[in-house]
């Protein structure tokens, strides 16, 4: 048997249509895997345990996918681990239903048709300058800019001539750093030159130049400005649960790490810190978002502030009918005060804990 038909043999058998491996196993021994299983349930399922396979797992998972090594079998039950990835990420942040923010000066090329209330505005209020129509912000390098040079021969020609009339010992000194900023003040002062329509324009145009979409990546198709109608009303916030993972700077909402103002979270930090025999990560918050923007690089970053459903601490001579009384404000440890007391507390506070 030569080599060609040991090569043909191959091709066809089912040894070559096993997928490459993804990593190693989940736990135990660094053994490679052919691939990872990945299964998917509904929520009422995954609440139950119960993800088709032969017996339900031993606790509940609370996601709707898991990842597991090998099928169950006669012997023992998979291992399993809850996945995480970017796709239930993106799901968990699709339930927020907020609307993602970007730059100004690159418009989303989903909705970059002139009748789009997205960009209509923002399309308006631009100056007709090079620099706009180019889309390049204040903060564009100078290898954007040469790049932009060399794709269009005719703007160096156009440089060149005024160049000559502001600053013409330029092309003697040639210096670096004044050329890069007479070119940046070139195109943010320089009308652009619109060229006459010509039959060319209604060919195809060639697959090397067409624009990169850069939308929201899945995170939200939700535009600015349109009202999100629900049964009580407009919405006007978005309201989601999170947890303080960085004293009460920073808090885990919706699969991403958002910046939180300390003075909304300052109460239920106190008491999620002073609370004895509980994790500070137990307990689930409640979070008005106030912004979401996607960076350039395609990061998220979010700023919430915390949601007081009620007032702590309230003194009972004020006479107010649901006022929660303090049997000693000077306490240290919440151990000491009354479990119905902090019963109350964590409702006033808007406080989740889950029992072990």
């Amino acid at each position: 048997m030569n080599s060609q038909e040991l090569y043909r043999l191959f091709k066809n058998s089912r040894l070559a249509q096993v997928a490459t491996p993804m990593k190693s196993q989940i736990r135990g021994p660094a053994q490679p895997v052919p691939t990872h299983q990945l299964v998917q349930a509904d929520a009422s399922s995954a609440m139950r345990g119960n993800f088709g396979l032969k017996t339900t797992l031993p606790q509940q998972v609370g996601y709707s996918g898991i990842e597991f090594n090998d099928v169950d079998n006669a012997r023992n039950m998979p291992d399993v681990e809850k996945s995480s990835g970017h796709k239930f990420t993106r799901l968990r942040f699709c339930e927020l239903e907020l609307v993602l923010k970007k730059a100004y000066n690159k418009p989303n090329p989903l909705f970059a048709q002139p009748e789009s209330r997205t960009v209509a505005g923002l399309k308006a209020a631009l100056p007709d300058t090079a620099a706009s129509k180019f889309h390049l912000g204040s903060d564009a390098t100078y290898a954007e800019v040469k790049a932009l040079l060399k794709q269009n021969p005719r703007i160096r020609e156009q440089f060149r001539q005024w160049l000559l009339e502001k600053s013409p010992e330029s092309f003697i000194l040639k210096v670096p750093s004044k050329l890069e900023q007479l070119l940046k003040e070139f195109l943010e002062t320089s009308a652009i030159k619109r060229r006459e329509f010509s039959p060319q324009d209604l060919t195809k145009n060639d697959a090397s130049t067409r624009e990169t979409v850069q939308g929201t990546a899945g995170l939200s198709y939700l535009q600015l400005g349109r009202l999100s109608n629900t049964p009580n009303g407009i919405r006007n916030g978005f309201i989601a649960p999170g947890r303080l993972v960085r004293a009460n700077r920073e808090a885990a909402i919706g699969g991403f790490v958002a910046g939180v103002n300390e003075r909304t979270v300052q109460l239920q930090s106190n008491y999620i810190n002073n609370a004895s025999g509980k994790h500070s990560r137990q307990f689930v918050l409640p979070f008005k978002i106030v912004e979401a923007e996607m960076t350039p690089k395609g990061a998220v970053r979010m700023h919430a502030d915390g949601v007081r459903v009620g007032d702590w601490m309230c003194n009972s001579n004020t006479g107010a009918p649901h006022s929660y009384t303090a049997s000693n404000p000077h306490i240290s440890r919440m151990s000491e005060r009354n479990p119905q007391d902090s019963n109350a507390l964590e409702v006033l506070l808007g406080l989740v804990s889950k029992k072990n």
